[in-house]
């Protein structure tokens, strides 16, 4: 009796290791597949925080199961239906918080590879950092941002505050809301004199790597634009005497070249040559005979300016009348 029992047992385990041994050879693996993870902040947060990722948003992951079920998941792989989808919450008591931080971690529950499939994670690898941030509202004033090079006078923006809604870290930093810089007008539209123009700008929707949003998203600005500009250089430019009514004296320099000067002008491209007078004033006081070193006045065309230092005093002389018939005998009959 014992004999038979015995015999039946070595039977059923004989049976049994046939068994696993067929259906181990019926496995198939894939080993370290990256499936992507997509994680989603719970149904009500999606207002009030921005999510962050702070690194790959995928897992590597084993699985093993029969060659025919594994071949369901190559073609979900390779479609791009395989992901893992995580869903993403905040402690009550963290929701004040500017900024949260927390590590998503997979385990092989959340993995849902087609039946018979068995998925593998390894711990240490199956983590993802992830950054909350909250986001709030701001009143800002906006900020005009002229990158193209144009030369621009004061600017009027319509309106001149909005309603932005972003990171409650940036916005905390943020000043003002800049404006997307305007491109540059095309050339036949550059301005030969001052031009006021009003412009629809479009503010700026990402600040330091983060999404803002402005309400409403665009300003007017209404601004002058003033014509591109130009040195000038003019040479030989004659200096003369701004004398009152009977003056009694007569004004000579004391070499030809003292009596001509050279300027360099600032004022729009594309202009003539400005016309300038440089004189010496000699209104206004009571003169004598003599030597004099007077600073030189300059009356310049609107719109240019000097772009130099301002030219040095000159130097001339004071004759009466009758010195300066002599002088000027003298000088001819020479």
């Amino acid at each position: 009796m014992l004999d038979r029992f015995l015999s039946a047992l070595v039977a059923v385990s004989l049976a049994f290791l046939v068994w696993l041994y067929v259906r181990s050879r019926d496995q198939e693996m894939l080993d370290n597949v990256p499936v992507p993870v997509q994680i989603t902040l719970a149904s009500g947060l999606e207002e009030h925080y921005e999510l962050e990722i702070n690194g790959p948003s995928q897992v590597p992951v084993s699985f093993t199961g029969p060659p025919s079920r594994i071949r369901d998941l190559r073609s979900l792989l390779q479609r791009g239906d395989m992901r893992i989808d995580m869903l993403l919450t905040v402690p009550e008591e963290r929701t004040e918080e500017s900024r949260y931080l927390d590590t998503v971690r997979i385990d092989a529950s959340d993995i849902h590879p087609p039946p018979g499939v068995t998925p593998l994670v390894l711990e240490g690898r199956n983590r993802i950092p992830v950054t909350l941030h909250r986001i709030v509202k701001r009143t800002l004033p906006v900020r005009f941002e002229n990158a193209a090079g144009e030369q621009v006078g004061p600017v009027a923006l319509e309106p001149a505050n909005v309603l932005v809604q972003g990171p409650q870290e940036i916005l905390d930093r943020m000043r003002a809301i800049p404006t997307q810089a305007h491109p540059r007008l095309p050339s036949a539209l550059a301005p030969a004199r001052p031009e006021t123009v009003t412009l629809t700008v479009p503010l700026v929707d990402q600040f330091d790597g983060h999404h803002i949003q402005a309400t409403p998203g665009s300003v007017k600005a209404r601004l002058t634009l003033q014509p591109r500009q130009k040195i000038y250089e003019l040479t030989d430019v004659p200096v003369q005497f701004l004398c009152p009514a009977n003056f009694s004296l007569k004004p000579l320099f004391r070499d030809e070249r003292a009596g001509k000067i050279t300027l360099r002008l600032l004022g729009p491209a594309g202009q003539e040559i400005p016309p300038v007078i440089a004189f010496v004033d000699l209104s206004g006081k009571k003169w004598e005979p003599g030597l004099y070193d007077e600073p030189l006045k300059l009356q310049l065309p609107r719109e240019f300016q000097l772009a130099q230092n301002p030219p040095r005093p000159v130097s001339f002389q004071l004759l009466s009348v009758e010195a300066a018939t002599k002088n000027s005998t003298a000088t001819h009959g020479e």
